[in-house]
């Protein structure tokens, strides 16, 4: 999949100011006006989604929700975002992409039942299975993906994503 030039040279600097030290060490969540609009934009190197319109469901986390309202026929990539859901828990509708904003246990386990993009602004959630994570790290945005969870939801990334996230297996 060829990646547009702006947006890949907009996340290399987001990763070289991130540092991409290691996604284990302690870090802060990102403001949720930030955390959104860096997820549209990770979500064009989420080649499943393809040129189709897509739905966010948020789970536990009202402030998120709102901020990707606000972001509702954006697209990502040839994406275009059409909704955004939530509630407490795993989503009763179609979604492509599960935001989790509380306990990640049994959130993860529909996302890799169902095949669907996990993805969380708080950062120890990705080392509890969530596929990618957003944080703040030294006042510096963080993305950090969990390869074993992203195989086992089965995700299909432009290998570009490689080179601005810091990974776990």
């Amino acid at each position: 999949m060829r990646i547009k030039k702006g947006l890949a040279k907009g996340l290399m600097i987001v990763a070289l100011a991130a540092g991409l030290g290691s996604p284990l060490v302690a870090q802060d969540q990102a403001p949720a006006k930030l955390q959104a609009a860096l997820i549209l934009k990770i979500l064009a190197f989420y080649t499943n989604l393809g040129d189709k319109p897509f739905t966010i469901h948020v789970v536990g986390a009202p402030d998120i929700a709102k901020e990707l309202k606000a972001l509702v026929g954006k697209t990502a990539g040839k994406a275009t975002l059409n909704a955004v859901n939530e509630s407490g828990g795993a989503p009763s509708g179609d979604a492509q992409v599960v935001y989790v904003g509380s306990d990640p246990a049994g959130i993860t386990e529909y996302t890799q039942s169902k095949k669907i993009l996990s993805v969380t602004g708080i950062p120890s959630y990705v080392n509890d299975g969530v596929t990618l994570g957003i944080g703040v790290e030294n006042k510096k945005p963080k993305i950090i993906l969990n390869l074993s969870s992203s195989k086992a939801e089965e995700i299909n990334w432009n290998p570009a994503i490689l080179k601005v996230a810091a990974t776990i297996n």
